[in-house]
């Protein structure tokens, strides 16, 4: 009798213990990806640019500073690519920035126009974009209207307040202001366009 009451005992523990270190492989096995997808800029930014690299388009930028007058260039597709990187260089759904961003997406009938909202999860200083707003047509193709950035670059004791404005197939814009303990202590803006 005792050795069945041994027994029992001894299988009941293994019994136990095995479904304890089954559940743990359970827990571990079951932890869920992002499958969401954020609106894919990045990707379409790359089609834009893929459009300015293969068509022959007039290009042109137009720098302003704040003390001092207009400068206008023409401009390659190569130079393109290369002032266009502030915004080539977002994409929402990467996982160094899309574990950071909260999305929000509204009919906004007053512009007729979608808007996807894109805003950091809490107030983190380290993540350098504020805000990101992109804007489609209310048609039958959502067409994109407008993108909007707004990010807040630190650089020592100076803050680099950045607007950047895309209108596709068309222009995009930098604007800049250079803080210094909420001081502008200059501007800058940067329009480059190719339009069709």
């Amino acid at each position: 009798m005792k050795k069945i009451l041994l027994f029992c005992t001894v299988l009941a523990l293994i019994i136990i213990i095995n479904a304890c270190h089954q559940k743990q492989n359970n827990n571990k096995s079951t932890t869920t990806n992002d499958t969401t997808a954020f609106y894919p800029l990045h990707e379409i930014l790359l089609e834009e640019l893929k459009d300015v690299k293969n068509t022959p388009y007039f290009m042109y930028q137009v720098k302003t500073h704040i003390h001092t007058k207009k400068d206008s260039s023409v401009i390659n597709p190569q130079q393109f690519e290369v002032l266009a990187q502030p915004f080539l260089s977002i994409n929402l759904n990467s996982k160094d920035l899309k574990p950071y961003l909260n999305e929000s997406v509204f009919h906004d009938l007053s512009t007729n126009s979608y808007s996807f909202t894109y805003t950091p999860k809490s107030n983190n200083d380290t993540l350098s974009i504020k805000s990101i707003v992109i804007l489609l047509n209310d048609d039958n193709n959502n067409s994109l209207k407008d993108i909007f950035i707004h990010k807040m670059l630190h650089n020592s004791d100076t803050v680099i307040d950045e607007a950047l404005h895309w209108k596709p197939a068309n222009y995009f814009t930098i604007d800049k202001k250079y803080l210094l303990k909420d001081s502008v202590i200059n501007k800058s803006k940067l329009l480059v366009n190719w339009q069709h």
